[in-house]
């Protein structure tokens, strides 16, 4: 192994690199508590994937994408980045090349774990490994040293499955002028866009036509089953008084939080920090004390089933909602992992178990309930006939552009097709390939099509589905604004086109990999990302 370190070294200054996300993901999220259902979202040779480590992959994902946006995370932000597929497909990911690891035979030893952690600048003084302070950061995190040790073999794991496919990945000085040429070019294309709204027109929307789609998507009109709860929550400030600060815990979490109070390259004294180091304290020990609080209350509720006095006894605000769905529920309650399967498991009058949040602790109430039911034709008639119409003008608008794509590839000109159709050809005008397309937009789909296009292949090779329109495009020309690489920029450029290489290598096996596991019926996925 030292062989194969000395041999990557630049990989494993990488590494290291990773390593220290690693650690700020685990001292992030590690230490987050919730009471998870341990439902089987896929299985992986055996190894089950559990809904639990979805969510906490999932949080982890949340939680840093706000700091970075300063805790300004809107509902749309977070589809637009798609999250959910990014946890649910990195837990997957991590699977697979563990089973494969172990199908190589491949290994990670407790001296290469050691000296792996003892590289981590976030354990070092002095550059030095520092045992006592691995020990305080570890501790303070809540994160037993064996559970931290056992993800870094997991993640070291994974690295030497992935050096074994990249190992023998080179760039070719053409690929690197290929490469740098398709950056540095522009290009034009004219194109037709089908719209839905198009077609609209030609859609007949009678009864036989309406019945038969509510039938079809009866899961789209069908009102799910809603519940009504009250709610007691035990918040960390209303316990901050009693919350205390020792010498010695101010101290360890200083030397533990040493290497990020810096200034000038120095460290900040204690003093200049000793208030912020007391309010963390105090708050975690508000939360503490909080959860001990919102224990007892349902410990003693279970028992006397008095949840009303108990609140009125002891000055405690009980919070009511409206009706609401298990996919819906109030804005309160709607990052707090699992809260919907929680209380919709609830029995009326049936009082849930301490729920954690970053706002403190809630028990839960359950109410009446509003069953699941189907709407009849004539209750939804006006929100399914349009839906319908949109549904069947897109429809014609993809028959369409397929009819125009079986043209294209038996050689007619797209400004013919357009004029046959009646349909206006648009131009993009001259632009680099690597952004969003002007008066198009960005696809990842149509990027990829782009550097694939050439004089005697001017079209695509599918349809393009871009916000709900298909579109047919037809590369006009090319416009090249230099042609040798700058002497600066060709080392650059190869290291991009390697990681490039190397990151499609990775993935192509992986799906690959996927493919056959599902096939053998080794990996099975119980419930997709976009269930989640």
């Amino acid at each position: 192994m030292l062989e194969l370190m000395r041999k990557h070294a630049r990989n494993w200054i990488m590494k290291v690199l990773l390593g220290i996300i690693i650690i700020v993901f685990i001292f992030y999220f590690g230490s987050m508590s919730g009471r998870h259902k341990a439902e089987a979202i896929a299985t992986v040779d055996g190894r089950i994937i559990t809904y639990m480590e979805y969510e906490k992959e999932y949080r982890g994902l949340v939680d840093m994408h706000s700091r970075r946006f300063g805790g300004r995370m809107t509902e749309e932000m977070l589809k637009g980045l798609n999250l959910k597929e990014q946890a649910f497909n990195k837990l997957i990911y991590q699977a697979v090349l563990t089973k494969k690891a172990q199908d190589l035979q491949l290994a990670v030893t407790d001296d290469e774990i050691r000296a792996f952690i003892s590289m981590l600048p976030a354990f070092q003084r002095d550059g030095a490994f520092d045992a006592r302070l691995y020990q305080q950061m570890l501790r303070h995190n809540k994160i037993a040293p064996e559970d931290f040790e056992s993800d870094q073999r997991k993640s070291l794991l994974g690295m030497k499955v992935e050096d074994l496919i990249q190992d023998g990945i080179h760039v070719s000085d053409q690929e690197v002028l290929s490469f740098y040429q398709a950056q540095s070019e522009k290009i034009d294309l004219a194109f037709i866009r089908f719209r839905g709204s198009d077609f609209s027109g030609q859609v007949q929307a009678g009864t036989a036509e309406l019945e038969r789609y509510r039938k079809e998507h009866l899961g789209d009109f069908r009102t799910p089953e809603q519940i009504r709860i009250k709610y007691l929550l035990f918040a960390p400030e209303d316990f901050t008084s009693r919350a205390k600060a020792t010498e010695e815990e101010i101290a360890d979490l200083y030397e533990s939080r040493k290497q990020q109070w810096t200034k000038g390259g120095k460290a900040v004294p204690l003093a200049e920090v000793r208030d912020r180091i007391i309010a963390e304290i105090k708050r975690a020990q508000a939360m503490k004390l909080a959860f001990e609080a919102a224990r007892q209350a349902r410990e003693t509720i279970y028992q006397q089933e008095n949840f009303e006095a108990y609140a009125a006894a002891r000055g405690l605000k009980v919070g009511e909602t409206g009706f609401f769905t298990e996919k819906d529920p109030p804005e309160v309650f709607r990052r707090l992992p699992d809260f919907g399967p929680t209380v919709f498991s609830l029995q009326k009058d049936e009082l849930s178990k301490v729920i954690s949040s970053d706002r403190g602790y809630y028990l839960i109430k359950a109410g009446a309930r509003k069953p699941a039911y189907t709407p009849e034709l004539k209750e939804i008639e006006k929100e399914l006939r349009h839906r319908y119409v949109v549904a069947e003008g897109r429809r014609l608008a993809g028959q369409e552009a397929e009819a125009a794509l079986a043209r294209l590839r038996k050689g007619e000109k797209l400004t013919d097709i357009g004029r046959s159709m009646k349909l206006k050809i648009e131009e993009t005008g001259f632009f680099l390939p690597t952004g969003p397309v002007p008066r198009i937009g960005s696809s990842g789909q149509l990027t990829k099509a782009l550097f694939l296009l050439s004089p005697t292949k001017p079209y695509g090779d599918e349809v393009f589905t871009i916000e709900g329109d298909y579109l047919l495009v037809e590369l006009r020309g090319r416009e090249t604004s230099e042609r040798e690489i700058p002497a600066d920029r060709k080392e650059q450029i190869r290291r991009a086109c390697l990681h490039l290489k190397r990151n499609e290598a990775i993935q192509t096996w992986i799906e690959a990999s996927k493919s056959a596991m599902i096939k053998e019926g080794k990996l099975k996925i119980n419930r997709e990302a976009k269930e989640l």
